[in-house]
């Protein structure tokens, strides 16, 4: 069948799996101990989209102190033992893989995250054998979300045209690093606005994973 893209790249939290809430919740507890006192709707805002890692220099910025060593990796355990036990995938989103499957679109998973993560939240919520082979994290390359090197790197691995691939992103970083890469994005309203995500570049948005088939195979 013809269609106007050659692959599809998936984000992963927040449009694969429902991880934005537990991630960030541990992310709030995390430096509230520290002493910010950062609310939850505060770090949706801040640090949706974007690596934790990445971000240790902000958050020492905002703390006045330089972070106790082991931050990062005991945020990570926290995070993931929470992830264990309470991760969901998205509502709808494994009849859109198996409808995808079924009309032979390439697709894959380009995330911000590391693979760990990924291994975890796709795991424990039976979507993992739709991407075996086809796991692309921020950890695989210098630069992670805003910047668009997953995207490109996921594209050049799959040998698909970056103008040939469509993005489906829920995040303002996620956005911009699909637009970065030259390719067409589609924005998912579960995790951010609407307008938001029109103004960094995606194409169009939509809020129900039911309506993606028509927007990517039509």
């Amino acid at each position: 069948m013809k269609t106007r893209f050659d692959m599809v790249a998936f984000d992963c939290d927040g449009v694969l799996v429902d991880s934005e809430p537990i991630t960030n919740l541990v992310l709030k507890d995390s430096l509230n101990e520290l002493g910010w006192a950062i609310s939850l709707s505060e770090t949706y805002e801040t640090f949706i989209g974007r690596s934790v890692k990445e971000q240790m220099p902000f958050i020492e910025e905002k703390l006045g102190m330089t972070l106790p060593e082991n931050f990062l990796q005991e945020f990570q355990r926290r995070r993931d033992e929470a992830l264990r036990q309470q991760i969901k995938a998205i509502p709808e989103i494994e009849p859109v893989l198996k409808r995808l499957q079924l009309s032979a679109m390439p697709f894959c998973v380009a995330s911000g995250a590391d693979g760990k993560k990924m291994q975890i939240t796709l795991g424990h919520t039976g979507l993992l054998p739709y991407f075996e082979g086809r796991m692309f994290s921020g950890t695989d390359v210098a630069r992670t979300k805003p910047a668009p090197d997953v995207y490109l790197l996921a594209a050049k691995t799959l040998a698909a045209q970056p103008e040939r691939c469509v993005v489906i992103e829920d995040t303002v970083a996620g956005v911009t690093a699909g637009v970065a890469a030259g390719m067409h994005v589609i924005g998912f309203t579960r995790s951010s606005k609407a307008d938001a995500l029109l103004a960094a570049g995606a194409r169009q948005v939509f809020d129900d994973m039911r309506n993606l088939p028509e927007l990517i195979l039509s």
